[in-house]
């Protein structure tokens, strides 16, 4: 692929007026503004979501419009509350003597390093398609050693468990302080990251 153009061809006033100071300052700005805007478009890179330039609402519009994906929103529960008892609710709103359990709740949106460890998590392709426990293991690590969904070098994954038995694979990560193990636990809950369905996910925290 040809390299893209790194340089604006410059605009010029015409030879009467390139003696006019306010003239040649216009032309001037404008073709420092339009450097500008060129620079900034060649270091966007918009596939490339961990780059520093792709965040807030662009990232949103790559993630959907290149990938297919929308940000999703984290529910957040707090309690549960029974209703159904004796004294419990008001008459005739519910039928009498049933029970509903209601999980009342909130959602958040998921920020920017989040939403890029888990777009990693699900696209990347170098792992291959094969679920196995290396295979896990390797997501895990990346998913909790790479700031803004970069792929790091793994060097090892020891810091990562994973045992399984029956269907049930239980895992263990490390937080190294920034919380990123601890939504990793919320992630595989909330179906936020692509695990076969056949199996089931225990996943605790190191501290």
């Amino acid at each position: 692929m040809a390299a893209p153009v790194s340089k604006v061809i410059p605009a010029y006033p015409f030879v009467q007026y390139s003696d006019d100071p306010n003239v040649v300052a216009f032309f001037t700005a404008y073709n420092q503004l339009a450097q500008t805007y060129l620079s900034g478009f060649n270091n966007l890179s918009l596939p490339y979501w961990p780059n520093a330039n792709i965040n807030g609402y662009i990232f949103d519009w790559i993630a959907a419009g290149i990938y297919g994906v929308k940000r999703p929103y984290v529910k957040i529960t707090d309690a549960s509350v029974a209703k159904g008892a004796y004294n419990t609710v008001e008459y005739n709103t519910i039928p009498y003597a049933r029970l509903k359990v209601y999980q009342p709740g909130s959602t958040q949106y998921l920020p920017d390093e989040y939403f890029k460890r888990i777009m990693t998590w699900n696209f990347y392709k170098g792992d291959g398609f094969q679920f196995s426990t290396p295979w896990l293991k390797r997501r895990l690590a990346r998913f909790i050693h790479g700031p803004a969904g970069i792929d790091p070098v793994l060097q090892n994954t020891f810091d990562i468990s994973v045992t399984s038995s029956g269907g049930v694979f239980d895992i263990k990560v490390p937080d190294y302080g920034d919380g990123i193990g601890r939504f990793l636990i919320t992630a595989i809950k909330q179906g936020l990251v692509n695990l076969p369905f056949i199996y089931t996910f225990n996943v605790t925290v190191n501290e």
